[in-house]
């Protein structure tokens, strides 16, 4: 499930800022305007309160700075001819001869981060884009691709979180093969041909007036 792959890439990531606050230095001054003070105030915060990530939307007793990991949609993106991927060839499978059925699926997730702060919002906000740009080869190992990222802030709705939190979110995208068992197809296929099948009762002109030269011992004589 590719929200397992985000919930360890975000904490890989968030442990290797906490190890080296130096990545802040360069993601903050190469890409922003910001004073020695402001910077230095980041710095203090995220060792301090390192962000928790959680699967789905928060709870009571989540705990803040939060990054949530939710699933906002997922649908079938490329289809093939008869959804055809191979047939399990190795003798030694349980599941040899039985073909595998696959598709391009397409899958949405929302990462929304959670602080009490507008300003860390944005920050850890930025910390977290960066974190899934620079990892993105941790999912491609893990055949995901066709990636796309995009932001917005959310207003607050006292249905869904705390007055006093403030939340950005990212819309992350990414495509992966999904694969099924035909387990069906198995039971079609012939793997094992045994004896020559012989029709008595055709003739040469049946088999395009070409004499086969064998003459099969039947028993009968």
């Amino acid at each position: 499930m590719i929200n397992r792959y985000l919930y360890n890439l975000l904490n890989a990531g968030i442990e290797q800022v906490q190890e080296d606050p130096k990545i802040l230095d360069e993601l903050f001054q190469d890409n922003f305007v910001l004073s020695d003070e402001e910077l230095s105030t980041i710095k203090t915060y995220f060792a301090a309160h390192p962000p928790n990530v959680a699967n789905g939307y928060p709870r009571n007793d989540s705990e803040f700075p939060l990054i949530s990991i939710t699933l906002l949609s997922d649908s079938e993106a490329e289809t093939f001819l008869n959804e055809d991927a191979t047939m399990l060839a190795d003798t030694d499978d349980p599941y040899f001869g039985m073909d595998i059925k696959t598709a391009i699926w397409e899958y949405n997730y929302q990462l929304m981060v959670y602080t009490e702060h507008p300003d860390i919002t944005a920050a850890y906000y930025e910390i977290m884009k960066s974190i899934l740009l620079a990892n993105l080869d941790y999912l491609v190992n893990l055949d995901c691709f066709g990636f796309s990222l995009s932001g917005s802030e959310l207003a607050p709705d006292l249905r869904y979180l705390p007055e006093h939190l403030f939340v950005r979110q990212i819309t992350f995208t990414c495509k992966s093969e999904f694969q099924r068992f035909d387990k069906e197809s198995r039971w079609l296929k012939a793997f094992r041909v045994e004896g020559i099948h012989v029709d008595k009762t055709a003739s040469n002109w049946d088999i395009g007036n070409v004499k086969s030269n064998v003459t099969p011992y039947t028993g009968d004589e």
